[in-house]
């Protein structure tokens, strides 16, 4: 049961290990080792760590896709992992994802008003709202008027888009349900840095406008930096610094958060 003041996810001492044949051998690799952290409502938690580092895994694990080895993940007061059929549809209404790939995330042929209007298909409509296809249309209009596009891209398809494009439809996609949690990862890697600095913008907007709680994923650390309430820093596997976003900017303990920090440049004005 979730209370007022308890943390919206709770991540407790979480590990993920997949079988692989090395050899004659089969072992185990563990790719997530025993990982705690909290994401509290109305934040944005970075996530920051190079390629393989075990963010998509541990984001994977926080939206249900993935089952932990080890440890738990609960969001809203409910353990993800045991949660029953309805309660994890609960919970897949409150957190919604936004994938890196805008050009893979879109169904090619779907049109517009089809994708915005998918998550209502799949979970239903929100108390009050109207179930005709003339209403869902006015709501999806809506959607894409947040995040920056009018109503005549409802009737295109997203080969129609430009990749900047694509992801506001992502996320208005995303935003169909009301959710409390976007779980976004990388998702301007894939865009020009012009673009990408438009599509943060965006979303600090919308958090402000919505109240969202975000879990932001990247291997940027001045973009997460821009963004985030908070940053943990995950190596490996393993989360080796967490803290406030600019206190551990300004000071990092860790040699491999001081190495992220040089490896990547500044955003463009733009973007601050």
């Amino acid at each position: 049961m979730y209370h007022l003041g308890m943390a919206l996810v709770e991540v407790e001492a979480v590990s993920k290990s997949y079988p692989r044949r090395v050899g004659l051998r089969a072992e185990l690799r563990t790719v997530v080792e025993d990982v705690s952290l909290t994401i509290e409502p109305g934040e944005t938690l970075g996530l920051v760590g190079e390629s393989g580092s075990g963010k998509t895994t541990l984001a994977r694990m926080i939206l249900g896709l993935v089952a932990p080895t080890r440890g738990s993940i609960r969001v809203e007061g409910t353990d993800v992992a045991r949660a029953t059929p309805s309660e994890l549809r609960a919970l897949r209404r409150q957190m919604q994802p936004v994938f890196q790939d805008p050009y893979a995330a879109l169904n090619p042929r779907m049109k517009v008003l089809d994708i915005v209007t998918e998550p209502w298909a799949i979970h239903g409509v929100e108390p009050g709202m109207k179930k005709s296809r003339t209403a869902l249309r006015a709501y999806a209009a809506e959607l894409l008027a947040q995040v920056g596009l009018d109503n005549s891209a409802l009737s295109r398809y997203p080969h129609e888009f430009s990749g900047g494009q694509r992801q506001r439809i992502n996320i208005a996609r995303a935003l169909a349900l009301r959710p409390r949690l976007l779980i976004l990862d990388e998702p301007v890697s894939a865009l020009d840095v012009s673009v990408g600095a438009q599509i943060v913008n965006l979303l600090r907007d919308l958090q402000r406008e919505h109240g969202l709680t975000y879990l932001f994923i990247s291997h940027s650390m001045p973009l997460v930096r821009y963004l985030s309430t908070r940053i943990a820093v995950m190596e490996r596997g393993r989360l080796v610094e967490t803290g406030e976003a600019e206190a551990l900017c300004s000071a990092p303990r860790e040699a491999y958060t001081r190495q992220l920090l040089a490896a990547t440049p500044e955003l463009p004005a733009g973007a601050a």
